[in-house]
C-alpha cells in the first residue's frame, strides 16, 4: 500500500473543512426564515416593537410628543441598514432547490471546466492545482478543484442574496413579460459581489501566505509571478463561473417562458 505524503494529508482535513462549510452554508439558506407569495410575512423584532400594529410592546408607555427631524432621519437610517441586510439575514426564496442547485454549478461544473480547459490548450496550471501536478495520480485533480469549488459557490450564494437573485424575478421570465432584462441584471448585480468578495479573499490568501506582509509588483521576480498568477487566476475564475452561471440562469429563464406559452 503507498503511503499517503505528509502534504496530502494536510490537504484532506482542510478539503473535508471547507465542504462542510459550504453544505452548511447552503442549508442554512434553505431553512432561513423566508418569505413567501401570498403568506403574510413576520415582521423582525425592532420593527414590531416600533409598529403600532403589535399588541404589546416592551417600552413603558410614555406621552406621545413630536418627533424631532434628528430622531426621524435616524430611525430612517436603522431602517434603510436594516432593510439591507435583511437579505442576507432573511431571504426571500422562492425556490428552495435553487441555491442548491447554483451552489453544485458553482462548485462543481464551473473549475470543472475550466480544468478541462486548461488541460487541453496546455495552459499552466493554476496554483490551487500544483499539489495534484506533483503528485500525478487517477482521481488527483478531484480534491482541489472541490475545493476551489467550494469557495467559488460560497463567494456566488454571498453575491446571489445580496443581488436577491432567489426571487421568483430574477429567474422566472413569466413575471418580466417576457423580458430578460430583469433576469440580467439580477445576475450582473450578484456576479458584481461575488467578485468583490472573490478579490477580497484572495488578498487574504496572498497576505498570509506572504508571512502577513503586504507585498506590491516590483520587488522581487519571484512576488511579481505569483501576483501575476493570482490575476489571472481571478480572471479564469470570473470567467468560467460566469459563463456557467449565467447560462444556468437564462436556461431557467427560457423554461419558464415555454411554461408561459402553453
Amino acid at each position: 500500500m503507498v503511503k499517503l505524503h505528509r502534504s496530502m494529508r494536510n490537504v484532506l482535513p482542510n478539503f473535508c473543512l471547507q465542504l462542510i462549510l459550504n453544505q452548511v452554508f447552503v442549508l442554512g439558506l434553505s431553512f432561513a426564515p423566508l418569505s413567501f407569495p401570498g403568506k403574510p410575512r413576520v415582521l423582525p423584532a425592532h420593527q414590531m416593537f416600533r409598529s403600532g400594529k403589535s399588541n404589546f410592546s416592551l417600552r413603558p408607555h410614555t406621552a406621545t410628543t413630536s418627533a424631532s427631524p434628528h430622531k426621524s432621519k435616524k430611525n430612517s437610517n436603522d431602517d434603510d441598514k436594516f432593510k439591507s441586510m435583511s437579505r442576507f439575514i432573511s431571504p426571500k426564496i422562492d425556490d428552495r432547490g435553487l441555491p442548491f442547485a447554483d451552489a453544485l454549478i458553482a462548485q462543481i461544473v464551473g473549475p470543472s471546466l475550466q480544468v478541462f480547459w486548461l488541460a487541453v490548450n496546455h495552459a499552466p496550471s493554476p496554483t490551487w492545482l500544483k499539489l495534484a501536478a506533483t503528485f500525478p495520480a487517477r482521481g488527483s485533480l478531484v480534491a482541489p478543484t472541490l475545493i476551489h469549488g467550494a469557495g467559488l459557490a460560497c463567494c456566488w450564494l454571498g453575491g446571489a442574496l445580496a443581488a436577491k437573485a432567489f426571487e421568483s424575478e430574477a429567474f422566472d421570465n413569466r413575471l418580466n413579460n417576457g423580458s430578460y432584462s430583469e433576469v440580467f441584471s439580477r445576475i450582473f448585480k450578484a456576479g458584481a459581489f461575488a467578485v468583490g468578495i472573490l478579490i477580497f479573499s484572495t488578498q487574504i490568501d496572498l497576505f498570509l501566505e506572504f508571512g502577513g506582509r503586504y507585498v506590491s509588483p516590483g520587488e522581487s521576480e519571484e512576488t511579481d509571478i505569483r501576483l501575476l498568477s493570482a490575476f489571472v487566476e481571478i480572471l479564469n475564475d470570473v470567467f468560467f463561473e460566469g459563463l456557467v452561471i449565467s447560462s444556468w440562469r437564462f436556461y431557467l429563464a427560457s423554461q419558464s417562458s415555454k411554461k408561459n406559452i402553453k
